[in-house]
């Protein structure tokens, strides 16, 4: 599915609603337009899982309740973090991104930052003791740790899950999910949102070659970038 090299490729399945996308078109980047993490030990993991079952993972962190819901279903795979504390939840998709054939996740928080500052540092500005809870979390399915709850949900139970948190969100219903590619010039506000969740330098690419990102609310309709 995936390959080592930095072209970004749209294959055709990924595109049946959008019937003006030409499947030839690629996409060459660095990624330099996100913040990446790698994550190529936890994708491992993840790709792991019976693709029939939707993976949940469950912790506390700084006061706040996180949950992370993993499929691995093909055409549908996702990894998606609800967040909650006593005043506010949020859903946040993690897009999967290869550079170099090593997978990383985005970690861009776009406009979630103002309600996930409270999973920030102690100490010092940024989120990496969060980003390392968020690992470990992972590596907890092979390596059993009391800190983290394990369950494999059946597809439907897991999706009623992330749809009942994403109506309960401070955003809810947002078009988060990727879909597909559309032969329409990209927006200001399209911008933005792409860059927010795929990364400035995709978005940059989309707005030169005239088309724009589709993004949808049902995590059903969510499609995966593939790197040939």
């Amino acid at each position: 599915m995936y390959s080592n090299n930095a072209f970004v490729q749209f294959p055709a399945y990924l595109y049946k609603s959008c019937r003006t996308y030409t499947p030839k078109c690629r996409i060459l980047t660095n990624l330099g337009g996100v913040f990446l993490m790698k994550f190529q030990k936890e994708y491992e993991i993840l790709r792991s899982i019976n693709p029939d079952k939707i993976l949940e993972i469950s912790f506390d962190f700084k006061k706040h309740r996180i949950k992370i819901f993993f499929s691995n279903k093909e055409e549908n795979q996702f990894l998606v973090l609800v967040c909650e504390n006593s005043k506010i939840s949020f859903v946040k998709n993690y897009p999967v991104i290869f550079k170099n054939g090593v997978a990383n996740i985005g970690m861009h928080w776009g406009r979630y930052y103002t309600y996930a500052i409270g999973l920030s540092n102690t100490t010092n500005p940024g989120f990496t003791e969060f980003q390392k809870k968020l690992k470990e979390s992972i590596q907890s399915v092979i390596n059993s740790n009391d800190d983290f709850k394990i369950s494999f949900l059946d597809s439907r139970e897991g999706i009623q899950k992330i749809r009942d948190a994403n109506s309960n969100s401070v955003l809810p219903n947002e078009a988060i999910y990727y879909h597909c590619i559309r032969r329409t010039p990209i927006t200001d506000k399209q911008f933005k949102k792409v860059t927010d969740s795929l990364g400035k330098d995709i978005a940059i690419h989309l707005k030169n070659s005239n088309v724009t990102a589709v993004f949808t609310a049902d995590i059903t309709k969510q499609k995966t970038f593939v790197l040939p």
